[in-house]
């Protein structure tokens, strides 16, 4: 099996959580956005996370909108982050980077497929870390009730 390699699919640079607005854009796009906790070193300013997947990658997430998710309010897996690294409380380790895939037009018969080549495309960057690490990423489960 080969890496991925559609061009359409780049990542922008590791960028901070409180800082994920600057990411956003006019449009509504679809995506792939990824999570990592640097705990020590930063990623440097022009630092992409594919397709050379950090140790630190902890999430990969993908939506049909990325301003609403992940560069919104709120994410429903931040209770997850906390968990995991409750030293962490304000998000200053929390880092954010996006892919967008696809501009949404909700009535283009063409979203049906693309949200399928998002899903796929984030779980191959789950299958691609976890045979590079032998571990999955560190929120890559669902919380119990």
């Amino acid at each position: 099996m080969s890496r991925l390699t559609d061009p359409s699919v780049e990542f922008s640079r590791w960028v901070r959580w409180s800082d994920r607005k600057c990411l956003k854009a006019p449009e509504q796009w679809m995506g792939i956005y990824l999570w990592a906790h640097f705990p020590k070193k930063k990623p440097g300013p022009t630092t992409r996370p594919y397709p050379r997947l950090p140790r630190q990658l902890i999430y990969a997430g993908e939506t049909k909108n990325l301003n609403r998710r992940p560069l919104g309010a709120g994410h429903h897996r931040l209770a997850h982050y906390l968990d995991t690294f409750p030293q962490d409380s304000s998000f200053e380790r929390l880092y954010v980077s996006v892919a967008r895939v696809w501009k949404f037009d909700g009535t283009d018969y063409r979203r049906h497929r693309m949200r399928v080549f998002t899903q796929y495309v984030e779980a191959r960057i789950y299958w691609e870390y976890t045979q590079h690490y032998r571990l999955r990423p560190a929120l890559h489960y669902k919380k119990g009730k």
